[in-house]
């Protein structure tokens, strides 16, 4: 397949040097990698990259030629309180009939073209989900077996039109689950979802450490994702284990300029699902992303020393463990009840309004708020990955709260203060020195053991954390807009961060940050 390769290609190489793969138990990998990609104030300051704005990426990926078919467009989103959704999952064995509507609502609630805008004379198509530097480089495919009105086949879901493309006819999900160890959310599937990224649209303003934004990215599509499908009754689990190869044979995707992320089990059956067909190569063409893509060779190795081999080694990881025991508190805590979901916005409207805050006023939220939107972004999704991070704060004007820094106590619910202070400025360094840091109410940190992790579950272990985050980021957004409040995800200062959280963060990296609080104004940026 020729799948959206640009016309001049160039690789820029970094201390790796040469790229190739030692395999997943190669942790040295994910260390070197992680320490090339931290921003400090020096790396910030003396980095020569610029935007290329002629060479910007397309948010699409087109395949010319290639049938279609349209979703319906009136859609009817759900009503359901989003603070009931957010965090709930339907049963697991829960038979609820999986349509092209339910589908279409699950797909647009993901990832669907919200509004058109017009920022600094360039146009945005903002989706349902936030992306960082609103470049949106996921895509979704659907495997699609027991859809009712829709053919058994392999699809692109294509955004801009709001459409399903034909790539391959037939049942695929067994091929899926094949490639990860039979798994049965998979094997007794309705429908599989594969999210892939082009990271090239990331890397093109990130460069290598867009390796760590796609699964952002990812993390805030499956937190849509997984509300609606809660709201829909519809059991949904997301699989990270799986052999690379075979998926993106399935896909026709190369695995180094369009690399998979994840999939995610649609609805239940009580059969397992029939055998798919042969794979055969896929000779469909996409249109290049720009004139030029630079292929970042610290990205691409990452990924590859992160791909696991077969079956045999995706079973043996989705079945390792990394315990996180929360050892007593030292400090001070305090916990507040959370606002009923009853009075915050449906799921749908919160979906339909979500965006990115780009000014906080300086005004104060109150604890239960807080309490709801940490409680809601602290449940582990229903996955094959064990929970791999830890929540903290630093919180600027919370009622009931000190201003100081706090680690969030999952077990409990309790905010534990770990030193008292005003430390707006502090937070508006950390995140690179943006305004939105000092000036949001509160500043969550998402931060992992990242040696802990990588001992569990190798290379892989690097993709998971930083997915998690992404999902427990993408539910605190919701929670946030859910209650009328903004949020916006911020990168950061990587080992000033940890040190500012010492003692009680030492070990543990950052992963994402998110800003809580009050907008300035209305308007919404991605």
């Amino acid at each position: 397949m020729i799948s959206s390769i640009a016309p001049r290609p160039r690789t820029v190489r970094g201390p790796s040097g040469a790229v190739a793969s030692l395999g997943n138990d190669n942790i040295e990998a994910a260390r070197a990698f992680h320490e090339f990609t931290k921003h400090s104030y020096t790396s910030v300051r003396t980095s020569p990259h610029y935007l290329d704005w002629d060479n910007r990426p397309s948010p699409y990926k087109i395949y010319p030629g290639v049938g279609s078919l349209a979703l319906p467009r009136e859609l009817a989103l759900s009503g359901k309180p989003a603070l009931a959704t957010i965090a709930a999952a339907a049963d697991p064995q829960a038979k609820t009939a999986l349509d092209v509507e339910s589908l279409t609502r699950l797909l647009f609630s993901a990832d669907g073209l919200t509004r058109r805008k017009r920022v600094d004379g360039e146009d945005y198509h903002f989706r349902a989900a936030a992306s960082a530097g609103a470049l949106y480089p996921i895509e979704i495919y659907v495997a699609a077996g027991e859809v009712e009105e829709l053919e058994a086949g392999l699809y692109h879901f294509s955004p801009a039109d709001l459409k399903l493309r034909g790539l391959r006819r037939g049942d695929w999900r067994e091929a899926l689950a094949r490639a990860a160890a039979m798994r049965p959310s998979l094997r007794e599937s309705r429908a599989i979802l594969v999210m892939s990224a082009l990271f090239w649209r990331s890397a093109w303003k990130y460069r290598a450490r867009a390796y760590r934004y796609c699964f952002w990215d990812t993390g805030t599509i499956l937190a849509n994702l997984l509300a609606t499908a809660a709201a829909e009754g519809i059991p949904a689990e997301v699989v990270t284990a799986f052999a690379d190869a075979e998926v993106e044979q399935l896909l026709g995707v190369d695995g180094d300029r369009e690399g998979v992320m994840c999939l995610v089990a649609l609805g239940h059956r009580s059969e397992p699902c029939a055998a798919s067909p042969m794979i055969t190569p896929l000779s469909l063409e996409s249109l290049p992303l720009s004139r030029e893509e630079v292929v970042y060779d610290d990205l691409v190795k990452i990924h590859r020393e992160s791909r696991l081999a077969s079956a045999e080694e995706a079973e043996r990881l989705a079945s390792a463990t990394t315990p996180v025991v929360e050892s007593p508190p030292t400090g001070e805590t305090l916990a507040f009840d959370a606002i009923a979901p009853e009075d915050a916005m449906s799921l749908g409207e919160t979906i339909l309004r979500r965006g990115s805050t780009r000014v906080f006023a300086r005004e104060a939220i109150s604890g239960s708020e807080l309490a709801a939107i940490l409680a809601l972004s602290s449940v582990h999704p229903r996955a094959d990955f064990p929970r791999l991070t830890d929540t903290y704060l630093i919180v600027n004007a919370v009622e009931g709260l000190v201003p100081g820094a706090y680690y969030y106590r999952r077990d409990s619910g309790a905010f534990e203060l770990l030193k008292k202070g005003e430390f707006r400025g502090e937070a508006g360094y950390l995140c690179l020195e943006q305004p939105l840091g000092s000036d949001c109410a509160a500043l969550m940190v998402f931060m992992a053991e990242l040696e802990r992790v990588l001992g569990a579950l190798g290379n892989r272990g690097y993709r998971d954390a930083h997915l998690e985050a992404g999902i427990l980021g993408g539910r605190a957004y919701l929670a946030a807009y859910a209650l009328g409040r903004g949020a916006t995800g911020l990168t950061f200062y990587d080992d000033d961060t940890t040190k500012f959280f010492a003692p009680h963060a030492a070990g543990k990296s950052p992963l994402l940050m998110v800003a809580l609080g009050v907008p300035r104004s209305r308007a919404r940026d991605s």
